[in-house]
């Protein structure tokens, strides 16, 4: 019997299905790599409704998906969850999988690095993991023995995020201010998150390429616009004037010359040119 036939024998049932009040499972079967996906339902969807962003892309890549759902509010570290994972290890579950990756951000990122353990050897992609609200249980921490057993560990650190925990020593780190929150959003808005899945299933992540990639975000209204009211504490209006000015010198926008022209008038900020 080959991999992709051992996959395609297991009782979908077995992995999909609500996990308690507030978490859902769902499994679909492709192929021997398998992206374990950890993700928070929008408010007000039933976590049963909510499809994972990641399925379609999946698919093409003929990658099986083992989506992990969370109601808007709660993290992972629901008793139900712990038990599907309990009985992946004692079902051998994920042993036919020539490659496993576990994804997640924030919360979920959490969870990334914590539930890796039931798969050894497996690969984490852990974006901007966000520390639980309450104490964890004493199992499947992301302590540095448990994250041992992980072959690879791509680890995207957001030094600005107040809930961010620090870096594993043996994990690849790659600074990301302003990603979080809604990182996950951010990336597939960028055009970075399967670069950077593909990297981790694949031979690797190139940190040059993460960088290049999240460039895109200089013309990320939403972004730029992050960043001016990150500047609106005194003594950062020089640094306001910069980022308004150079979007609006690519971009043309009227709406942020305005801006650059009204902070150097009215800060007086020498050496400052009016565009």
């Amino acid at each position: 019997m080959t991999v992709t036939q051992t996959i395609f024998n297991l009782d979908p049932d077995s992995l999909t299905g609500p996990l308690g009040a507030h978490h859902h499972a769902r499994f679909v079967g492709q192929g021997p790599e398998l992206l374990v996906h950890f993700a928070t339902a929008p408010k007000g969807m039933d976590e049963g409704q909510h499809h994972s962003p990641l399925e379609a892309q999946a698919r093409q890549r003929g990658w099986s998906l083992l989506t992990i759902v969370a109601q808007a509010g709660h993290d992972f570290r629901a008793d139900a969850v712990i038990d599907l994972f309990d009985r992946c290890v004692d079902g051998a579950v994920f042993d036919p999988f020539e490659q496993t990756l576990f994804y997640g951000d924030e919360d979920g990122g959490y969870a990334a690095l914590c539930y890796a353990l039931a798969a050894p050897g497996a690969r984490i992609v852990s974006v901007t993991p966000k520390a639980p609200a309450r104490p964890p249980q004493a199992r499947y921490l992301p302590d540095p023995a448990n994250l041992a057993v992980a072959s690879r560990i791509v680890w995207l650190q957001d030094p600005t995020y107040a809930d961010a925990i620090a870096p594993d020593a043996a994990a690849q780190v790659l600074t990301t201010r302003f990603l979080a929150p809604q990182a996950e959003a951010r990336l597939l808005r960028y055009g970075v998150l399967w670069t950077l899945l593909d990297g981790a299933m694949g031979d690797g992540v190139t940190p040059q390429v993460i960088y290049t990639g999240l460039r895109a975000r200089r013309d990320d209204q939403r972004y730029i616009r992050r960043l001016l009211a990150l500047c609106q504490p005194k003594g950062r209006q020089a640094r306001a004037a910069v980022i308004a000015g150079s979007y609006a010198a690519r971009s043309g926008h009227p709406r942020y010359r305005d801006t650059y022209n009204k902070l150097i008038e009215e800060h007086d900020l020498k050496g400052f040119l009016p565009i």
